[in-house]
Parts: structure tokens; C-alpha cells; sequence
């Protein structure tokens, strides 16, 4: 009977645990997934309340809720830094994999483990029941999808966070695989008995035979995956000096609107649209800080039907800082090639134009600027996630001028 009062209080504490957090949650600006991770959290808490009302609970209730690893997942959240996703899932090989935190604006991946340090020793050194996935099978699928799915044309940074800990030979051999740890190290009793070399042994046939094209490492392989520093640098060190210039940036750079003439009513709404936001959101002193002390590339299809547009609606100012800006920049060839030309298929948002452009930016390492947000959500859609910076679109505006109507700076 005892057991059973106890048993009550230890529910009533968890599902007490599973609202605190959904309120903590509340706190959280918008964050792609969060509304996901409450609804999973409200499914737990319901079931433990339907526990409760039976008034039969078992031990295996309080063990097996998921309230545990949810919990873990949003203590590590509110540490993330420039958290944009939980527990977004991945396209991987012919399932999928998701990703408990998206931080650092994108340059990490975060999976929390919140199981008992023992437990994942045993199952990662062939303990487990069988078909069991171990912490370095997981491990050997967040590196290889993330080679998928480049953050500025690096893999993002894979970190396991144990919220319960995590004993030292495992950390270790996640550590060589390419996998940043969080969370306690813990002693092992294989450690006060036995070599490192043995305990290391154990674990060698799981790391490094299937996940790397079933071969094992070699020992300079090993030596270079253990170095974090090489493997995990960080995107304000790896900054990226190439700026891949869209048709929407140039006409955006040299139209009227954006060089001190923007206040007019336009007959053409959308160009009126365009002067509202102007004067709200300058467009062009945005573009120039972002320019500054970078290489400026314009490819030969962008450049040709920025130069068409020029010719035919441009104004006279409006020409001159064309050519201005075109001396600027360094004019490349198309490259039509690479997983934004093979995998994105044509339709929609997506135009053969606009596939060229940005193929050139992701073939020459460099971040496209655009205005096209349709394309990269498009390209998002179909799994795509382009190196891009997005800025508001602003149109040629110079001709139009004369039948607009001027008005009076506010």
C-alpha cells in the first residue's frame, strides 16, 4: 500500500514537471517546432492523467513516460545559442532522422539523450538486445546526414548532450568519431580494472566498420576526426568573403527607389507597395554594409537579363549606376551543375533562371543575396536549404516617375 502512495506522488510530481515545462515554454520567442514539442508534451501528460484516474500505476509508468527525454530536450533548449528548430526531421537515406535542437542559427545539431550512463555504455560495447541502436550508431547517422545538409558549405556541428551523464570511454570514442559531448563524465568500473586500450577494443568494432562505407578507419583518419578544432569550426571563423549577386540584389542596388527617390504614389500598386517599405526599411544602406570588404560575383545569365531589364525600363540615373556597379563585380560563368540543378525540379517558384543563379553561388562557395524568398522556400520544400541572404524586393523605378505622384517627405 505504501508503494503505491509512493508510486501516486511520483506521478503527480511528473505530470506537475510536464505543465511547468509547457509554461516554461510559453517564454520562448517563435521557434520552428516548439508547438510540436508542447503537443508531445500534452500526449504525455494525458496519458499519465488516465494513470492517475485509474489509480493503478506501475513502476513501468513513471519509467518508460517520455516526459524524461522532452523535459532534457527544453532544458537544453533555453542554453541553445540562436536556437532556429526542434525536433526537426531530415530526409535520410530512405527514412529520416530529427534533429532535437537546430542552434547556433543552424551551424549545430543537438540530440539530447536523457538515459542512465551504465545502460549506454553496455549497449554501445554490444550489450543490448538485438538490433538495439547504440549511441555510435546514432552517432555515424547525425555525420552522415549532416554531410547532406550543409550549413555555409560545412557540415553542421553534431553535439550529443546527456542530461544523465555519460561514462568516459564512451565520450571518448564519440569525441573520435567527430561528436562534440555535453554533459558529466562519469568513471566506469571497466576503467579501474581494466586498460584503456581494452575498454577502447570493445568498442572499435561498432565505430568503425558499416556507417564508414564498411571499411575501418586508419590511424590518420582517426587522429584527424579526434581534432574538434578542425572539424568544428565555427561559422564567424570560416566567414565568407565571395557575395553571388542575384538580378532581384541588382536592380535593388541601382533603382531610383532605393537612391533617395522614394517618395511617390505609383499608378502601379505594387511599386507604391515597394516605396512604403522603402521609406520604412532602406533597402540599399543594408546592401552596402553587406558588400563591404567582399568579392562581388555576378554570373553570365543574371548579369544578361539584369542588362535586358536595364535596357528596356531603366532610367537614365539608373543606368549610370548600373554601369557603376557592374565595374564592381566579376562577371562568371554559369555553372549548371550540383544538387540545386539535380534535385530541384522546375515549377512554381522554381525557374530554370533562378536554379542557375544560386547553382553558381553553392559552386563557388559563395552566399547568394536575393530578394527571390518564393525560390528558397520552394528549394526548402524539396528538401533544399540554400547559402543565402535575404533582403526585401525593390523594382526599377525611374520611368515610372513621371506619371507617379509625388509626395511630401512624413
Amino acid at each position: 500500500m505504501e508503494e503505491k502512495v509512493e508510486l501516486l506522488k511520483c506521478l503527480e510530481e511528473k505530470i506537475d514537471s510536464g505543465k511547468a515545462t509547457v509554461d516554461r515554454l510559453k517564454l520562448v520567442g517563435k521557434i520552428d517546432g516548439v508547438e510540436k514539442l508542447v503537443r508531445k508534451i500534452h500526449q504525455e501528460i494525458r496519458f499519465l492523467e488516465k494513470v492517475q484516474s485509474t489509480g493503478n500505476v506501475k513502476k513501468e509508468h513513471l519509467q518508460s513516460t517520455n516526459l524524461i527525454h522532452l523535459n532534457a530536450i527544453v532544458a537544453r533548449l533555453f542554453c541553445a545559442n540562436e536556437p532556429t528548430n526542434v525536433l526537426k526531421p531530415f530526409k535520410y537515406q530512405k527514412s529520416r532522422l530529427e534533429v532535437d535542437i537546430v542552434c547556433n542559427g543552424g551551424a549545430s545539431w543537438v540530440k539530447v539523450i536523457a538515459r542512465n550512463a551504465r545502460a549506454l555504455t553496455l549497449i554501445s560495447m554490444g550489450n543490448g538486445e538485438y538490433g538495439q541502436k547504440s549511441v555510435l550508431d546514432q552517432a555515424s547517422s547525425f555525420l552522415q546526414c549532416a554531410k547532406c545538409y550543409p550549413y555555409l558549405y560545412r557540415p553542421p556541428e553534431i553535439v550529443f548532450h546527456f542530461a544523465y551523464g555519460i561514462e568516459i570511454p564512451l565520450a571518448k570514442n564519440l569525441e573520435l568519431m567527430g561528436v562534440a559531448v555535453e554533459g558529466d563524465r562519469i568513471e566506469c568500473e571497466e576503467e579501474k580494472s581494466m586498460d584503456i586500450h581494452d575498454i577502447d577494443e570493445k568498442f572499435s568494432t561498432r565505430m568503425y566498420t558499416s556507417e564508414f562505407n564498411g571499411e575501418p578507419l586508419d590511424e590518420s583518419k582517426r587522429n584527424t576526426n579526434s581534432n574538434l578544432d578542425t572539424l568544428n569550426v565555427s561559422p564567424l571563423e570560416t566567414e565568407i568573403k565571395i557575395l553571388n549577386l542575384d538580378v532581384s540584389t541588382l536592380l535593388a542596388y541601382v533603382t531610383n527607389m532605393t537612391n533617395g527617390y522614394d517618395h511617390f504614389i505609383y499608378r502601379e500598386p505594387l511599386l507604391t507597395q515597394q516605396a512604403e517599405m522603402e521609406r520604412k526599411r532602406p533597402v540599399k544602406p543594408i546592401l552596402e554594409s553587406i558588400f563591404k570588404d567582399k568579392e562581388l560575383i555576378v554570373c553570365q545569365t543574371a548579369y544578361e537579363n539584369f542588362m535586358n531589364i536595364i535596357d528596356v525600363i531603366g532610367g537614365p540615373k539608373e543606368t549610370l549606376r548600373a554601369k557603376e556597379l557592374l565595374s564592381r563585380v566579376r562577371i562568371v560563368n554559369d555553372i549548371p551543375a550540383g544538387r540545386i540543378i539535380e534535385k530541384l525540379n522546375l515549377g512554381g517558384k522554381i525557374k530554370d533562371r533562378s536554379r542557375l543563379v544560386f547553382a553558381t553561388g553553392e559552386n563557388t562557395k559563395s552566399i547568394t543575396v536575393s530578394a527571390n524568398e518564393g525560390f528558397v522556400r520552394a528549394a526548402r520544400m524539396q528538401g533544399i536549404e540554400c547559402t543565402v541572404f535575404l533582403h526585401e524586393p525593390r523594382s526599377l523605378s525611374e520611368i515610372k516617375e513621371g506619371y507617379a505622384t509625388k509626395i511630401s517627405p512624413s
